[in-house]
Formats: structure tokens, sequence, C-alpha cells
């Protein structure tokens, strides 16, 4: 008896085999459906594999940090025009040590602003011990509902250069002047009609009507 229960015994070996295929299509199941949502890849991204190898558990490297980065951007995107409004653009520039950002002080940074009556700006700023960069830059008319491009380009003190992947940008707008109240003048009344005569004392009055000349008898 004990002989043939041991001959029905499933080998180890085999259950490791059917409970890797089973994990297997359970992947497979999981990767499919989160994957095929709406049926819609964002352009520009690679689309997700899933490879399975069993007996090795080796994680892809992670990649190294750059040596350098370099940022910018406008603090107000949407600035009002005006005749002498400015914006204000800033860029940032760190370095990597020991793993770290740190900022790059006293680095080159020039800032060339595109507008879009073709023309260009450029100027060139320190920047500061914490790696900033800042920009005034005044708005011209062309600004009005168009995008303006600021393009950057960061130099160390040790000369290794930095530019901008994408500039930064803004676009300036209209805004309507507000109504002001005006105060009316103040109305001066003017009386009408002809005011009434009031008589001088001392006047002669004249008496009207003719005396009677008949002499009356007495008795």
């Amino acid at each position: 008896m004990r002989s043939q229960l041991s001959r029905h015994k499933t080998p180890p070996s085999l259950l490791l085999k059917c409970g890797g295929i089973f994990f297997l299509f359970l992947l497979t199941v999981i990767v499919a459906a989160c994957g095929g949502s709406g049926g819609q890849t964002i352009p520009g991204t690679p689309v997700a594999t899933l490879t399975v190898v069993f007996g090795q558990f080796q994680a892809s490297p992670t990649a190294p940090l750059a040596p350098y980065y370099c940022g910018g951007w406008a603090t107000d995107t949407s600035p009002a025009y005006s005749p002498n409004s400015v914006v204000n653009i800033y860029g940032k520039f760190t370095q990597t040590i020991s793993g770290n950002p740190v900022g790059v002080g006293g680095a080159s940074v020039t800032a060339t602003v595109l507008w879009p009556d073709t023309t260009n700006e450029s100027e060139t700023v320190k920047t500061s011990s914490d790696g900033l960069a800042v920009f005034t830059i005044t708005i011209q008319a062309s600004a009005i509902n168009h995008v303006v491009l600021v393009e950057m380009t960061f130099t160390s003190p040790s000369g290794y250069v930095c530019k901008l992947t994408s500039p930064a940008f803004f676009t300036a707008i209209q805004i309507s002047p507000t109504a002001t109240a005006v105060p009316s003048s103040t109305n001066t009344l003017t009386p009408t009609g002809s005011p009434s005569v009031t008589p001088s004392p001392g006047g002669t009055l004249t008496p009207t009507g003719s005396p009677n000349t008949t002499p009356t008898p007495t008795g």
C-alpha cells in the first residue's frame, strides 16, 4: 500500500513548473489590462514589454545623474501689458556633488528673448551663490496674445555649458481700462419770474371822486 501511494506522489519540480506557468499567465493578463486601456499609446513613449526569465533576479541599473542641470521659467506666464510693464524670468543652474544638487554660483547666464515680431533681445547676468539668475524684461507690444520664448545658455566658472532643452515662455494679455466715474459740476438754481415791487413809504395819496358842493340847511 505504501509503495502505491509513493508512486502517485507529485514531484516538487512538477509543482514548481505548474506554478511558474500559472504565474506567467497571470502577469500576462495584468500587463494586457494595464497597457491596453482604450487602445491608445502616448506619442514618443515606448510600448511596455514584459520578459520573465526564471532563475534570474537582476534589476535594470539606475541611470547615473548628469554632472550639471539647468532650467528656466517665467514668474508670470500671463502678465498684463501696459507701457513700461515688465516680467521676471528666472534661471537655475545646479551641479551634482555626491549625488546631491548644489547651486552653481558665479556662472554666466545669457537669456535671449524671441519676440513675435522676429526681433531678438539678449542679456547676460551672473548667478547668485545658490545658482539663481534673474532677468527683468520690458514687455513689448508684439507680445500681446502671442507666445514669447526665452532661451538660456549657462556657462559654469569651469567652462561647462548647459542649454535649456525647453525655453521659458510667457504671453502678454491686454486688459481693458476701467471706467472712472467723474463727479458732475454743482448746478446753480436761477430764479424765474419778475420780482414783486414793494412801495416806498412817504408817498402822496390822491383822493378819488368829486366833492359835494350843495350846502345843507340847518334848522
